[in-house]
Order: structure tokens, then sequence, then C-alpha cells
């Protein structure tokens, strides 16, 4: 278009007039009259006078003196940070930082500092959860610890980057577009589905706040030792809860009738451990068996390797104990997915597990009750295809396309509140139709874009992991397997739970998924590494 319109014969001859005017005004005496008018003028010397003056009304007006409490505002960070160095406090953390150091169990948390011990928190999460909402009993602490630790850890990452005087790296990865298209689109039928905005806050706070963790530990993980460290801590913590679990069904802990069918007479009871579900304990155990198994391929020595499938197996037999067939699913699309990727030798493991299993009299009891005609009328009668089925029922009424709003129906945010008159309020057990039902087709489309995302990320980093360890150059791509067959099996357990209602569930899901990512895209390579 620009080409034409130079060559034309309009443009020629409007540039040629102009010429002529700009000619005959250049050295005319007008133009020289008004030249040393305007050099000579007051309106002149006053813009000059504002505009060069050192002490003058530039320098003191509202606007700069605004502008320079403002830098000393943010200039602040730095005294203060001058100010903590040389504080009798400060020195008695460096003295039990040295004491630390010198310790084995803690040497490490000391050494890494701050970071070190942001990453240790988030390795225990569900056991401090545990401590504050079941032992200690403390509502005010138990129900904002958590969202004071992802301000912590904001605040740290922010601070480190002052301290160094850099800007914030942005680490950007494949993930971020579909997890910010997702916050978007909440936040827009948020807007959208106007009634009750607080309890619509309030469920959609909760459906994104832990996914903020995916950002903070693709920034708080640093090197090798960090990553190495919070697998270790997961896996630990996973295996201390599956002895708990096979210690409670070893005593035959008590649990609610409404949990077993009278017809069911051959489970004696379902192990729950420390979070009062045997579901959500089954999804525990689908989500970190496949990282220890793992280990198995990534430890060298054959004691490492050992202890690695002993605690796989004691997480398969809690899984088992939970009596939960929804997790007996995921943990079999674990599987099978794991020995895809991994080691299809374990195949005939696999099918001598299969064999005992029939065996054993619960697992009999528990499929063989899904065929009976007592399981049919349950499901419709108040089951899970009951509660789908009135689910489906109020996405029609309300809206297909924007639903009825966040936290109005089947979570826990919907049952803390119950402000509809005409809805029969109950867990969904169904995250997917959870979603569906509160943000509809638009809210589940943000989702499942999201979870794609997060798969597609995933397999790439499989790809590039995988590739290193044809060439022997790296034993990175078991670790990345497990925890992607784990998540995987989390969301096929969301067809059968609202899984991602409880926070431990969504806090360790997203860092699994930032570690599948840091160790695909943001991971350094091993020369560069080892430097």
């Amino acid at each position: 278009m620009g080409r034409l319109l130079s060559g034309s014969a309009v443009w020629r001859m409007l540039c040629a007039v102009g010429a002529f005017f700009s000619a005959a005004f250049r050295g005319s005496r007008l133009n020289q009259a008004v030249g040393c008018a305007w050099k000579n003028s007051a309106l002149r010397g006053w813009f000059r006078r504002r505009l060069d003056a050192q002490d003058g009304c530039v320098q003191s007006s509202r606007t700069t003196r605004l502008l320079q409490s403002l830098n000393d505002w943010l200039s602040r960070r730095f005294r203060l940070k001058d100010t903590w160095s040389a504080s009798c406090l400060q020195r008695c953390f460096s003295a039990i930082a040295c004491c630390g150091r010198e310790s084995r169990l803690l040497g490490w948390l000391f050494r890494r500092g701050v970071t070190g011990l942001l990453l240790t928190l988030l390795g225990v999460y569900v056991l401090i959860d545990y401590t504050l909402r079941a032992l200690l009993t403390v509502p005010l602490l138990s129900s904002v610890w958590d969202e004071l630790l992802i301000l912590f850890a904001l605040f740290w990452i922010v601070w480190g980057r002052m301290g160094r005087k850099e800007p914030v790296r942005t680490r950007a990865n494949p993930l971020d577009l579909p997890v910010f298209a997702f916050f978007c689109v909440g936040l827009a039928l948020m807007c959208v589905v106007g009634s009750y905005p607080s309890i619509q806050l309030d469920g959609y706070r909760a459906t994104v706040q832990y996914i903020l963790w995916f950002y903070l530990v693709t920034r708080l993980l640093r090197d090798r030792s960090d990553l190495t460290w919070l697998y270790s801590l997961f896996c630990a913590v996973a295996f201390g809860v599956a002895v708990h679990g096979i210690y409670q069904y070893i005593i035959g802990v008590p649990m609610p009738s409404h949990w077993m069918s009278k017809a069911e007479t051959a489970v004696r009871t379902r192990v729950f451990s420390i979070f009062g579900s045997p579901n959500i304990m089954g999804d525990f155990m689908v989500m970190f068996a496949p990282m220890t198994a793992a280990l198995a391929y990534y430890a060298e020595k054959p004691s490492q390797k050992l202890f690695a499938w002993l605690t796989t197996f004691c997480m398969c037999f809690a899984c088992l104990f939970t009596m939960s067939r929804g997790a007996w699913v995921a943990m079999a699309v674990a599987i099978v997915l794991f020995i895809l990727l991994v080691d299809r030798r374990l195949f005939l493991l696999l099918a001598a597990g299969l064999a005992l299993l029939v065996l054993i009299p619960f697992v009999r009891t528990r499929i063989g009750f899904l065929f009976t005609q007592d399981f049919i009328d349950a499901n419709t009668n108040g089951g899970r295809g009951g509660r789908w089925s009135l689910g489906l029922e109020l996405l029609e009424a309300s809206g297909v396309w924007t639903g009825v709003g966040h936290g109005m129906f089947g979570g826990a945010v919907a049952m803390q509140n119950q402000v509809l008159d005409y809805v029969q309020y109950f867990y969904l057990d169904n995250y997917y139709l959870k979603t569906l039902v509160e943000t509809g087709y638009l809210g589940l489309g943000g989702f499942v874009i999201m979870l794609l995302g997060m798969i597609t990320a995933s397999c790439r980093s499989i790809c590039r992991t995988g590739a290193q360890w044809k060439k022997k150059s790296s034993r990175n791509y078991p670790l990345v397997c497990g925890m992607f067959c784990g998540l995987l099996g989390v969301l096929v357990h969301c067809f059968f739970e609202n899984i991602f209602e409880e926070p431990y569930m969504m806090v360790y899901f997203w860092a699994i998924a930032a570690m599948i990512v840091y160790f695909g895209f943001l991971r350094k390579n091993e020369k560069e590494a080892h430097t």
C-alpha cells in the first residue's frame, strides 16, 4: 500500500507543492521576523526558566515531591536490610544457623537458607495442615496459615531479586498461557453471574489460590539439590501416611456405618490415615506410588532400589485397604501408564498381582457389589448417579454456558453457605461435573484447556528427558514419568471424587506439575549444573 501511494501522481504533486512553500517560507523575511520575535519573547523566557531551573518550580512541585517520596519509600528496603544485618537478632540467627550447619539432620536446611525452609514446609504441607486443624485445633491459625505461606514465599522471591538489584525473571514455560486463560475465564464468569458476589469470590479463591504454587515452585527451585530434596520429602511423607494406613487396617480402626453397605460383609474396615476420608487417602497413594517406583530406576545402589520397591508396595497396599473403587481405577491407570513408559517387563508382575487380588475376599466383594441390584438402587437414589442427574438439571435451569456461579453448588464452599432455597445441597463427587455446574461450558472449557496444557508440557518434558535417558547422559526420565503418572491418576480419580476440593491435594498436584516443567524446560543441562 505504501509503495502504491508513494508512486502515485497525486502524491508527487502534493510533495512538490509542499517543497515549494517550504523553500519560499524558509528564506522569506516573514520567517526571519517570526524567529527573532520568538527568541526575544517573554513566553519563551518563561518556558526556559521553568524547564532549566534547578531549584525552581519544577523541583519543588507536588509531583516531584510525590515521586521523590515514593523513591525514598522504596529505597528504605535496602536501609532496612542494612539495619537487620547490624542487629542483635541477626547475630542470634547467625549463631543458630552456624550450629544447624553442623547437624546432619538440619545441615542442608540451614545451608539452603529461607528457600530450603520454604521447600521443606511445602514438602510436609499435609502434616502441618493436619497438626493445626486436627491436633492443635487453632481455628484462626489453621484457616490462614496456608495463605500466609503463599505470601511469604512470594515476598521472599521478590526480596531475593531486589537484594541482587535484578528484575524478577519470568521463567516462561508452556503452561503459563493455559493457566492465565483459566484465571481470566473464571474472573469473567464471576462478573457475568452477579448473584452472591462474596460466595463466588470465595469459590473462585478456593479454585485458583493453590494453583499459584505452580509459579512459586518454578521460581523457588534453583538447582538439582532443591529438586532432589523436595522430591524426597514428598515420597517420605507419602510413605509415612501409607504405613499409618496399614496400621489402621491391622488394628481394625472404627469407621462410620454409611461408608459400607450391609451386603459387603467381607469388608471389616476402610483406612483413612490423617485425611478423614478413604477416597482422599487412596488418591494420595495414587499420586505418590509411581514417584517412589521411579526411584527404583533412578537409584544406583541395590539397597536403595529395594527400599524404593518396598515403599511402592506399601503405598499400593494402603490404597487397597481404603476400599475406594475410584482410587483402585486411578491406581490401575497410573501403574499401566508407568509400565508403558518406563519398563514393560513389569506387565508380568502386574498380571501376577491381579491374579492374587482376585483371591482376596474384600476385593471380590467390593467389585461384585457393583453388579447387584442393591448398588443400582443406592446409586440411583441418593448415590453418585442420582446426584449427577440433579446437578445436570440445575445446570440446564441456570444456563449451560455460565452455570450457577462459583462456590454455589456441589463443593465445600456451597455446603458452608447453602443460600439457594430451591437447591438440594450435597457433594457432587465429580470435580469435572462440579466445575461444569458452577461455571458452565465456558468454565469447564478453561479448566480442561489448562489440564491439557499441563499434560502437553509433561509429555514434552518426558520426550526431552527420554532422549537424555537413551544417551545415558541423564537419569531423570523415570522421575518425570513417575510424577506424570501420579498426576494423571489423580485426574482420573476426579471423575469419582472432588479431589481438588482438598487444599493439600491441589498444593502437591501443582507443585509436582512445576517440578515436571522444571525438569523439561527450566533446568540447566547437566554440565552447567555440575559447574
